[in-house]
């Protein structure tokens, strides 16, 4: 009986479960997408690195995947109680019938039950194709053959979902039978009469909160412009509690500051339906300032996570692609014979390449050359509000050297022509050229100023041209000089080197040799990177930034915009008999869909906007740090973040309209 009567209302009612059902599904759709994440490998010809990588990646989403429980936990227990609000006539008649709290409850939970299971089925379903699509994405990021791909099933996936959303639903369950346990008939019955309490009253005290609210996210701001979003002390912890106290505070004392501003402007404020609009964001804003508040945070960690996240991952991958000149690096500290160490451990290079090189980094004779050396020439060529930071970063750090025919015979292993360098003179080669501009801008003005470096007891002029060639896979420091063969001393080599480039299936021999190469007895006195290795760390940054970017910032860009649309459509339901008597008064079905949309246009543009003003500081902070590695594009990561928030939030914003425009003309 209990099951049919809640069938019956689930489908009575389902315009008003609708929203709810699509969030849901949605939600358990992207919860199962990338927590299946770990079944990939099994359509995948992939090597050693990046079945390590791929498991580092699956642990972190499942860490997340806590995180991101409690965001969906809050949206369905907030969502549960938007349902047994709207539903609060209802209840009251039925216990005027005689039935009692008890069974009311049962009936609630069935329902409850109903639209769980239909949800996880279908987000189950979604996700399992959904994850096929995942699956292309994550190969074309590490770069992978997918030959082998099969229709893959994540078992682990699919019960960790169904085991998350049952205990969330047992949460929501039991916090609206506590919620219905506390109600009372009268109320029930009364409950469409009946406003919410405004928390914040008076003009002196929301003139107050808006002056300190405006001043707490100023001074946020200037602390996190001045001392940027890397540092990890109690600063970042004063930023994020001003910036979040803040942003309460504004919507807290916006709604009374604002009515009392707008009023005085006469004309706007009596035109049209302008003061009833007005008059319900006042008394709507005033009692849920701390739900838009969260929103409106959320929407920042969206906006700013999508922005600089995914630009982020092109930046990685400039600096991962100039690090993998061969295919195999081996290194070994001091001045050392790789080559024979191997051969003494058994293991041949002949079934692996047909040409290998060695070659070795120097360090002078007094350890006297640091980065310190070359950037002091040119400071006024740095930032001021850079010269502190990079001096403490760069400057104490070693110069290592190479000489000219070891470069030589580095480029030409790839196959590349070498630089010719005037007798005598000494290059500056660098690495990571992709770097912070102002890095690479200094070490072109020392070598184009015709400047000279002392390397023991000669005097050398430094060559005019910058080197940007790689010598080793993410070897040789951020700067290395390229020295002439006659100003090293035989035997003070700091680091030897052994480069080679696979012949036959490359990616396989490169797992056989660092297999072979693991089963030595030679510990860490040499260890080998790979371009597997480099490749697949390539592959992991990006996997990790746009996975976790993309995880985060769609379930927080649902969840704000499902609870701002139960928001409306609560009031609306509220606020029905009041558009029933502006419709008596002479306001037609076409005025009042147009006071309608302008309403639930305000309560979805403000928590945006403050979002956005918060995530123009935010993007061009983190702009700012990450130039410390690379130029960001944020324009593109910008209008992709705009289309992406615009597409989902505009598409809530349509969906609550109609709905909230179907109760309200009813008839």
């Amino acid at each position: 009986m209990y099951f049919k009567l809640s069938l019956r209302n689930v489908r009575k009612s389902f315009s008003d479960y609708t929203l709810y059902f699509l969030t849901l599904s949605i939600a358990v759709c992207i919860f199962y997408v990338f927590n299946s994440i770990e079944a990939q490998k099994a359509m995948m010809q992939i090597s050693d690195s990046v079945v390590e990588i791929m498991e580092s990646i699956t642990k972190l989403i499942g860490g997340v995947s806590i995180f991101i429980s409690f965001i969906l936990g809050f949206l369905i227990v907030y969502a549960n109680h938007f349902l047994i609000r709207r539903r609060k006539r209802e209840f009251g008649i039925y216990m005027t019938l005689g039935m009692g709290k008890g069974k009311i409850t049962r009936i609630l939970i069935m329902e409850t039950l109903i639209i769980g299971v239909i949800s996880l089925a279908a987000g189950l379903l979604g996700g399992l194709f959904l994850s096929q699509g995942l699956s292309v994405v994550t190969a074309g990021l590490f770069e992978v053959d997918m030959t082998s791909y099969t229709f893959v099933f994540s078992v682990k996936a699919f019960w960790k979902t169904i085991i998350y959303f049952a205990v969330i639903f047992f949460i929501a369950i039991t916090a609206g039978t506590i919620a219905v346990s506390r109600y009372k008939l009268i109320d029930l019955i009364d409950a469409e009469k009946r406003n919410e309490r405004p928390r914040v009253k008076g003009p002196l005290l929301t003139g107050v909160l808006f002056v300190l609210s405006v001043v707490m996210i100023g001074i946020a701001y200037a602390m996190v412009i001045k001392n940027g979003i890397f540092t990890f002390d109690r600063r970042i912890i004063i930023e994020c509690i001003l910036g979040a106290l803040g942003t309460v505070l504004f919507f807290a004392a916006l709604s009374g500051f604002l009515l009392r501003l707008l009023k005085t402007n006469k004309r706007f404020y009596l035109k049209g339906l302008n003061l009833f609009i007005l008059r319900q964001l006042d008394s709507r804003i005033n009692t849920t300032y701390l739900s838009m508040a969260m929103i409106s945070l959320m929407l920042f960690v969206t906006i700013g996570i999508f922005s600089t996240g995914l630009g982020m991952t092109e930046v990685l991958n400039r600096g991962y692609l100039d690090g993998t000149p061969f295919d195999m690096t081996v290194y070994s500290k001091g001045n050392n014979d790789i080559k024979e160490i191997l051969k003494n451990e058994g293991v041949s290079l002949e079934p692996y390449t047909e040409e290998a090189i060695q070659f070795k980094f120097y360090a002078d004779k007094e350890n006297s050359l640091t980065l310190g050396t070359i950037f002091r020439e040119v400071e006024e060529y740095l930032p001021a509000e850079k010269k502190e930071q990079i001096e403490g970063l760069m400057y104490d750090r070693p110069l290592d050297c190479i000489t000219v025919s070891d470069y030589q015979s580095a480029i030409r292993l790839q196959g590349k022509k070498p630089q010719d360098i005037p007798e005598g003179e000494v290059a500056l080669l660098t690495q990571y050229n992709w770097m912070d501009a102002d890095y690479s801008a200094l070490l072109h003005a020392y070598a184009e100023n015709e400047n000279v470096i002392q390397i023991g007891e000669k005097t050398c002029p430094v060559m005019q041209k910058v080197l940007t060639d790689g010598l080793s896979n993410m070897g040789g420091g951020i700067l290395t000089l390229v020295v002439p063969d006659d100003l090293v001393q035989e035997g003070a080599a700091s680091q030897s080197v052994l480069c080679f480039n696979c012949k036959g299936d490359s990616v396989k021999q490169q797992d056989l040799f660092a297999r072979e190469l693991d089963k030595t007895d030679l510990g860490e006195s040499i260890y080998a990177v790979s371009r597997n290795d480099i490749k697949a760390m390539e592959g992991g940054s990006k996997a990790i930034i746009s996975f976790v970017a993309v995880y985060v910032g769609l379930v927080f860009l649902i969840t704000s915009a499902a609870v701002l649309a139960l928001q409306q459509l609560s009031e609306a339901a509220d606020n029905r008999r009041r558009y029933e008597i502006l419709g008596k008064i002479g306001a037609d079905e076409r005025l009042l869909s147009k006071t309608l949309f302008r309403q639930i246009a305000v309560y979805f543009l403000l928590p945006l906007a403050v979002a956005s003003v918060h995530s123009f500081v935010g993007i061009r902070v983190a702009n700012e740090a990450i130039r410390e590695a690379g130029s960001l594009d944020a324009v593109s990561s910008i209008l992709i973040t705009a289309a992406l928030v615009l597409l989902v939030y505009g598409a809530y914003f349509a969906a609550t309209f109609l709905g909230s425009r179907a109760i309200m003309l009813r008839k």
